[in-house]
């Protein structure tokens, strides 16, 4: 069993959008987070889809899965204080409602990173149960600079430099323990999932993904998801032709 487990969770306060969070805002006539359900949605790989939200937005949540009929959405979590948090309900939710937690492969993205592909969904699912786990990564072409003030104290090359990205795919019983223990260490808010799992020594697998891949954090990120967009259907409207 293949299960999408999407957070949706946050606030987006880097958005500076006052009316909605940044997950149901609109892109070309559709929230973002329903554009990254519907890729989970419509690939023939992916079995269910669990969603954790903000608490407050659970009625909106709802009618919005009804509305556009995202049928393999079959768990509606509320989430925590942190992503951490939120994530560890989702996967709890999930293995208590399923038979077979041994065999289910979890792939937890951001709800509003919605230009993931089919092909990348597959490989995740793929990388996942060949090793195990499989982490998506898209190639830093930029310099990287460390700096802890007004000066630079170190510049590192960039030839083995990757951006970890979503979605991180596990097994769920493996990454679901490890949610577990983290709790126990009084551990609350790791960054990811991969960070948790690199930290107890496991090993991971790269996934490498487009670049367009990316996550809606600010203002200027939706104007460049919203470009990729219309991209996209240029190049169906040049296929109809």
């Amino acid at each position: 069993m293949n299960i999408a487990v999407v957070f949706a969770g946050g606030i987006g306060s880097r958005m500076n959008s006052r009316a909605l969070p940044k997950q149901f805002l609109e892109v070309h006539g559709k929230p973002i987070l329903v554009h990254t359900l519907e890729k989970f949605e419509n690939h023939p790989e992916i079995d269910a889809i669990a969603l954790a939200i903000l608490p407050e937005w659970r009625e909106h949540t709802e009618r919005m899965v009804r509305r556009y009929e995202l049928t393999k959405v079959r768990w509606i979590v509320n989430g925590g204080a942190t992503g951490q948090e939120s994530r560890h309900k989702a996967l709890r939710t999930v293995a208590a409602d399923i038979t077979d937690v041994s065999d289910a492969v979890v792939l937890i993205h951001d709800g509003v990173r919605p230009l993931i592909t089919a092909d990348l969904i597959s490989e995740n699912i793929a990388t996942a149960r060949e090793h195990g786990n499989a982490i998506t990564c898209t190639k830093f072409n930029e310099t990287v600079a460390v700096s802890a003030d007004e000066t630079i104290s170190d510049v590192i090359p960039r030839d083995h430099i990757y951006a970890a990205q979503a979605p991180q795919t596990f097994h769920l019983d493996e990454i679901l323990g490890l949610y577990d223990d983290a709790v126990e260490r009084g551990e609350h808010d790791s960054i990811d999932s991969c960070t948790l799992m690199q930290s107890q020594g496991r090993t991971l697998y790269r996934v490498d993904g487009p670049r367009s891949n990316i996550k809606i954090t600010t203002a200027e990120d939706f104007y460049v998801c919203r470009t990729y967009f219309d991209v996209l259907e240029n190049q169906q409207i040049a296929g109809m032709a």
